[in-house]
């Protein structure tokens, strides 16, 4: 049995053809996000033919990008009411190096859809990060995804390799199933290359799986809702319109260089290798020749470039950028590339704007899966005797967002709460200044005394 019929096996038979039509939307989705997309080739001009690869802005990326700074940022931090747990859950995120990958990730969970964080053992607890087109679900419910086929790389002795895990709940007993395939789908043995796994393992006294989907809350489709659809999934036609006008607005530059028009006589002309006469304008040759014209006019070098149309082409894509963040849930504003009505982003995001409501509605999603992760890193530090049975295993996680709060916009909102009687002023000094509310206190009671 090759790679892909063992994977698509472990899904239901009646779910095979729906997930098949939505991992070619995640194909296409991914194509969008790397700068592809099925109109990024155009027909070239002249007499021949063919095609040629338009410009692209790559707004797909800039957008998840943005959704994934607003989400996840530096400054995020991890708390447990047990220290032990706390501190074992910052020890498994710092070596599995989390804080960087987790980034990236998310971004490819925006361009998808979705993804999945899997805790397995290896010599210590290890996370990996699995993208959407990397995964294929096997056993769902309105819950959630209690099954999964996985598929990863690996080199062994110069050679690549694709190992194949399934994750199914059985009772209170997790099963896990390997497979490995060479790189061309042909099944290979396993202990030949892994001699650690084993073909099938159970770990009882598990109520759960040892992954956590994270989806975009956008539905793929009303059969398959349960798997998300990547944030650009509606605005395709406008990253199309985006890449056209950029791709016109390059075009102009190079279709719009400098052009002379210079008389016919002032033209020389060189033989090739082939026979052929190449005529040539040496901008260089200063030498006087005599010529015998009767009209002056035609001796007369002409400049004759067009006028480049680039303020209409940035005014087009202004607007289609702002289309774009209409549709993916961002403020009027957030992806432009100069000033106009809005001053700054930050300024954008404190006022509560969309943007901030969009942020606020994945962080709260994204932190709600990272609790689970970390209840499962808990879980597998305890059966691997790294965490003591009696620790806890609930912690939570702050997300820091990427978007600082602009801070005449903190100030006037501080001085506007005061003066309307919903803070006290020691509240408003703690807000204006970024101090906590006891040294506001001091600072209010040493101006009273003053």
């Amino acid at each position: 049995m090759g790679l892909k019929n063992w994977l698509t096996g472990k899904a239901a038979k009646d779910s095979v053809s729906l997930l098949s039509a939505h991992y070619a939307d995640i194909a296409r989705w991914r194509d969008i996000y790397n700068g592809g997309g099925s109109w990024r080739y155009t027909r070239k001009g002249g007499l021949n033919g063919g095609t040629r690869r338009m410009a692209s802005l790559g707004a797909a990326k800039a957008v998840c990008g943005e959704l994934a700074r607003l989400c996840f940022a530096e400054g995020s931090s991890i708390s447990s009411a047990d220290k032990s747990t706390e501190e074992f859950i910052k020890r498994v995120f710092r070596e599995n190096r989390f804080y960087e990958r987790f980034p990236a990730f998310l971004q490819s969970v925006f361009a998808l859809g979705g993804g999945m964080v899997k805790v397995y053992w290896d010599n210590g607890v290890k996370l990996d990060l699995v993208e959407a087109d990397s995964f294929i679900p096997t056993k769902w419910d309105n819950i959630g995804i209690s099954g999964a086929a996985f598929c990863s790389k690996l080199t062994h002795d110069g050679k690549s390799y694709r190992l194949a895990e399934a994750q199914e709940l059985s009772g209170d007993e997790l099963v896990t199933e390997n497979r490995l395939y060479s790189e061309n789908g042909v099944s290979v043995k396993l202990t030949d290359v892994l001699p650690e796994l084993c073909e099938r393992s159970a770990i009882k006294g598990l109520s759960k799986p040892l992954f956590v989907y994270i989806g975009t809350g956008h539905s793929a489709s009303s059969e398959c809702s349960l798997l998300g659809a990547s944030v650009f999934a509606g605005a395709e036609d406008t990253l199309k319109s985006i890449d056209v006008v950029f791709d016109s607005l390059e075009r102009e530059f190079v279709l719009g260089k400098k052009r002379i028009i210079v008389p016919y006589y002032a033209v020389r002309g060189e033989y090739d290798e082939n026979g052929d006469i190449k005529r040539y304008f040496d901008v260089n040759d200063e030498v006087f020749q005599a010529m015998s014209v009767s009209d002056t006019e035609e001796l007369k070098i002409t400049d004759n470039t067009a006028e480049l149309r680039v303020e209409e082409h940035t005014k087009a894509l202004s607007m289609l950028l702002d289309m774009l963040c209409m549709q993916v849930g961002l403020s009027e504003g957030t992806l432009s590339y100069k000033d106009g009505t809005i001053k700054t982003a930050a300024e954008v995001v404190s006022r509560s704007s969309k943007t901030y409501r969009t942020g606020a509605y994945y962080r709260a999603m994204v932190s709600e899966a990272l609790a689970q992760v970390m209840q499962n890193i808990c879980v597998l530090g305890k059966m691997g005797g790294l965490l003591s049975d009696s620790a806890s295993e609930k912690a939570s996680v702050m997300l820091a967002d990427g978007a600082a709060e602009d801070d005449g916009t903190r100030i006037e909102r501080a001085v506007m709460l005061y003066n309307a009687g919903i803070i006290s002023k020691a509240r408003a000094i703690s807000q204006i200044y970024g101090i906590s509310i006891e040294e506001a206190r001091s600072m209010e009671r040493s101006d009273n005394d003053e």
